[in-house]
């Protein structure tokens, strides 16, 4: 199941100061909360979201439009999400930052999948992390 809330534009580009980035997020996660709390967080920033519940559906998206932001779930089933993190560092969208999120308290796994890690369910600090991304300035 895909879902796309709000429908980003072709070229999504919030503007606070001079800088411009592209303000769309790519969730994969098959975890209903942790993509509804990311839902609101991007409604009340004003970022455009799209979820994928697959590592073929995130891929399938990336090629389409690539976002300005990767949030990855790293518990998804098979391990699928350290996986497709690896993959996605070898591929042609290496260059997208990426950030992870996952309910597992180990401290390895920024580390093993070389990305910020956020904890489930509150994922404290997302927000702030997302916001220096796009506005850096701010």
């Amino acid at each position: 199941m895909l879902a796309v809330t709000p429908a980003p534009s072709r070229n999504p580009t919030p503007q606070r100061g001079a800088r411009e980035l592209p303000a769309a997020i790519l969730v994969l996660t098959a975890d209903a909360e942790t993509r509804d709390l990311l839902l609101e967080l991007a409604v009340a920033e004003g970022f455009g979201l799209r979820c994928a519940a697959s590592a073929r559906e995130a891929v399938e998206i990336l090629d389409m439009e690539p976002p300005g932001l990767l949030l990855v779930d790293l518990d998804l089933p098979e391990r699928a999400g350290p996986t497709f993190l690896r993959a996605l560092r070898q591929g042609p969208h290496r260059e997208i930052p990426c950030v992870a999120v996952t309910a597992t308290n180990d401290p390895m796994l920024a580390v093993s999948c070389d990305a910020p890690v956020f904890f489930k369910p509150a994922l404290d600090g997302i927000e702030a992390a997302v916001t220096r991304l796009f506005w850096p300035e701010s």
